[in-house]
Formats: structure tokens, C-alpha cells, sequence
């Protein structure tokens, strides 16, 4: 069986992406036996490889890939960096709090957006485990619901309140995202976008004020259908 799970580790970064994921879906099939030699590999796989580690590692609750999953958080692969945070949320490795830190003060301090897929991750991942206190104002906690596929939504109704409401409590809305919600499941739709890049280096009370501005620009465009939920992002001073 050694042999046999080095042959499919092997497979990973396979030229073909359909062997790849045969090779992936192989390895979750043994069982977590292979979390060891897996993680013990990762080092050595190409990028496509990684991302396939790391969802193997969550299909399989590999808590033991926990150190390989850490030093995957300063992979020159921002997806990579981003997977391996959820990752470790998924798989509850609390000692990776000081590398998911400094994953996000490395961020801050360089040229990443605050609203791309690997800070949000860093930062939910953060709140998650414990180490980031998220600011949730009294009326956007008190109009937030969930649903199957996703547990933090808000009614599309009062969405130019909840942006109200976060920048009068000092929050920048950096974005939102809009859900239909039906019997037959949750589905992300698309809206009018401003596509504006904030001015990270903007006093904060400006930069506030500029993304109130851009979010409410964007939510007079969004119907108001009672089967629209919105889902927002939005930064604390000390997140920037």
C-alpha cells in the first residue's frame, strides 16, 4: 500500500488535471493513513499538487498535516496561502494562530488588496480561532440570519442600512455579494460593481467614508426581492 499511495502523490501534478484529480480522489478513498506521507510530500508538489494536498487533508480531518499546512501560508501561491488557511480552520489547528498573523501583517504591510480571497480568509480564519474580535454593530447583528449553504447573511431589504450601520460604528464595507436563496438551494448572483481600489494609505476616517460612498452606490442598483439575501465584508481600523 506504501508503494500505492506514492504512486498517486506521484499523480498530483500530473500534466492531465483529470488524472490529477483521479490520483486526489484515490487518496481520500485509503483512508487517513495517507495524511503522513501526504503531508511529507506537499513540499515538494507544484502548485496544482498543493491545492490538491490541502483538500485531501480536509476530506480526510488530517489535524496531523497541521505544520505542513502552516508553511504552506508563505507559498509564493496566494491560492495556496488562502486554502491552507481554511484549512486549518476546517481542521481546528489552533497552534497556527502566530503564522496566520504573521500571514496577514506580511499582507498589510505589502501590496495585497484587503478585499482579495486570502485576506478574507486570514481574517475569518482569525475570528474563528479566536485571535480577531470582528466589530458587528448592534443592528447588523440584530438582521443577521442563515441558511444551509451559509451562515452569515443579511435580508437585501435594509442593506443601505447595514452599510449605514457598520461606517457609523467605524466599519469600511469593502464589498458585498448577493445570494438567491430558493427551495432548490443558495446561489450566488452577480450586481452592478464600481470596480474602485480604495486608498489603503487614506486617513481611516476618510477611507471609511469612501467605502460607505462606493457600497451605496452599489445597493441602488440591487432589487429589493425577498428572496435576495447579501452577504458584506468589512474591515476594523486595526485590520488595516
Amino acid at each position: 500500500m506504501d508503494a500505492e499511495i506514492a504512486r498517486l502523490i506521484g499523480l498530483l501534478d500530473d500534466d492531465s488535471t483529470a488524472v490529477a484529480e483521479d490520483a486526489k480522489a484515490a487518496l481520500i478513498s485509503i483512508g487517513p493513513e495517507v495524511v503522513q506521507p501526504l503531508a511529507a510530500a506537499v513540499p515538494s508538489l507544484e502548485r496544482f499538487g498543493q491545492l490538491s494536498a490541502i483538500e485531501a487533508f480536509e476530506h480526510l480531518g488530517g489535524v496531523a498535516a497541521g505544520p505542513v499546512l502552516i508553511d504552506l501560508l508563505s507559498s509564493e501561491h496566494d491560492t495556496v496561502r488562502e486554502w491552507s488557511a481554511l484549512a486549518i480552520e476546517q481542521l481546528g489547528v489552533r497552534g497556527a494562530v502566530p503564522a496566520l498573523q504573521a500571514a496577514y501583517r506580511r499582507l498589510r504591510l505589502g501590496d495585497g488588496r484587503l478585499d482579495d480571497g486570502e485576506a478574507v480568509a486570514l481574517r475569518r480564519v482569525l475570528t474563528q480561532l479566536g485571535a480577531r474580535q470582528e466589530v458587528m454593530p448592534p443592528l447588523t447583528a440584530s438582521l443577521r440570519v442563515s441558511d444551509r449553504a451559509l451562515d452569515r447573511l443579511w435580508p437585501v431589504g435594509p442593506l443601505t442600512d447595514l452599510v449605514n450601520d457598520l461606517a457609523d460604528h467605524g466599519q469600511a464595507v469593502l464589498y458585498f455579494m448577493l445570494f438567491s436563496v430558493t427551495d432548490r438551494g443558495t446561489f450566488w448572483q452577480g450586481h452592478e460593481s464600481l470596480g474602485q481600489e480604495l486608498d489603503r494609505r487614506a486617513p481611516w476616517s476618510e477611507f471609511v467614508e469612501a467605502a460607505r460612498e462606493n457600497a451605496l452606490l452599489e445597493a441602488a442598483f440591487v432589487p429589493a426581492q425577498p428572496h435576495l439575501f447579501v452577504d458584506l465584508e468589512w474591515i476594523d481600523e486595526s485590520d488595516r
